[in-house]
């Protein structure tokens, strides 16, 4: 597997080095290899105020399948899928649903290309870097905002119907992505006021990496989605999504410091807010703001001990309604990192429109086992 590509395949779809899946080799040559590989994890919170039993519920338990090749002349390809789903049974159901589903090809000088839903350029190479708390987190940096969870169909997230390419030249990363026409929108999206449905025309992304050293890192990203929103009546309405992210990371030694700045345009909804009502259930202006600064702790104990925290703010630009919390938590990562045993304690500092609290602290438990 050639350099640029097996660095691809990490990067897409992890957060951390610590994230080493053992995986199970199900076939092997020295020109092929297919593997499968997954994660199981818990998680329990303990709120403020609130009654609740505690019991541990899915948090982000997955599988996936990966087909790598090595062609002459430098080439090599991948086809991945990957498919979340709940081991715990929760609502009598494995409630399975696609993550990932893309294969592409690469080569050292000519950069990756990939297509299908793959995680997108936005959160791939610049979002990823504050997405680093175990439990909480990533609600600030509009990847899994818009009008699915995962940032399917806005394109930020783990965008459908894709086509990427990313290469690099000296100190410089660059990648560009384009989403194709999509209005079969997700049935969990909850519509508001006179809005009954989404049309996507497309989405073009852009992205920028400038690493001038080993370990310091400056990024830029940028989506514009062309989207019409359909009225009751039949009328259309101008939905386009136009979203930016900076981004900056300093991994000094056993260090590790990232901090992303936001703005977003039609991309978070009102119910990412206490208060915010607008007619069609879409914020018009946002912006958002994610830190972390983490420690490892290396050779005191049996593996390795995180120390972290960080911030995630994300704000109505036109209320003082915010989505906010301040964090402290650490990790305990055993057996080759894929035991993760963490705890995290949330100072949740949301407000409502007129500014008035509405939060509730709370303490996250998580359990996760990378096979």
């Amino acid at each position: 597997m050639n350099k640029t590509f097996l660095a691809g395949i990490v990067a897409t779809g992890t957060l951390v080095a610590s994230q080493s899946a053992l995986g199970l080799t199900l076939y092997e040559t020295t020109q092929d290899k297919v593997t499968f590989s997954g994660r199981i994890a818990a998680g329990s919170s303990f709120v403020d105020d609130v009654h609740d039993d505690h019991d541990p519920t899915n948090a982000g338990s997955r599988v996936r399948l990966i087909h790598e090749h090595n062609f002459k002349g430098g080439w090599s390809s991948i086809a991945r899928a990957e498919w979340g789903f709940d081991p715990f049974y929760e609502n009598g159901e494995d409630a399975h649903y696609k993550r990932l589903l893309y294969a592409g090809v690469s080569h050292d000088d000519y950069g990756t290309i990939l297509v299908g839903k793959q995680y997108s350029l936005w959160y791939d190479m610049v979002g990823v870097w504050t997405d680093w708390f175990w439990y909480n987190g990533a609600t600030a940096q509009g990847s899994f905002s818009g009008a699915s969870s995962d940032g399917g169909f806005d394109g930020n997230g783990r965008p459908d119907n894709a086509i990427s390419y990313k290469n690099s030249w000296g100190d410089w990363t660059l990648g560009v992505l384009y989403q194709t026409s999509r209005d079969d929108v997700p049935s969990s999206v909850g519509y508001s006021g006179n809005l009954t449905g989404l049309d996507r025309k497309y989405t073009a992304q852009g992205a920028a990496v400038y690493q001038p050293r080993d370990d310091l890192s400056l990024g830029l990203t940028y989506t514009h989605s062309d989207i019409d929103g359909e009225l009751r009546g039949g009328d259309n309405t101008d939905e386009n999504v136009d979203a930016a992210l900076l981004g900056a990371r300093w991994t000094p030694g056993n260090w590790y410091f990232a901090l992303t700045a936001g703005e977003y345009h039609n991309l978070v909804r009102d119910g990412d807010f206490s208060g915010v009502e607008n007619g069609d259930g879409i914020v018009d202006e946002a912006r958002g703001y994610e830190g972390v600064a983490l420690y490892n702790v290396k050779g005191q104990v049996p593996g390795t001990v995180q120390l972290y925290t960080g911030l995630n703010r994300l704000e109505d630009s036109d209320s003082d309604a915010r989505n906010a919390f301040y964090l402290a938590g650490a990790a305990w990562m055993l057996f080759d990192d894929n035991l993760i045993l963490a705890l995290e304690q949330k100072f949740d500092d949301s407000k409502n429109v007129d500014d008035s609290d509405y939060s509730n602290d709370e303490t996250d438990l998580l359990v996760r086992y990378n096979f």
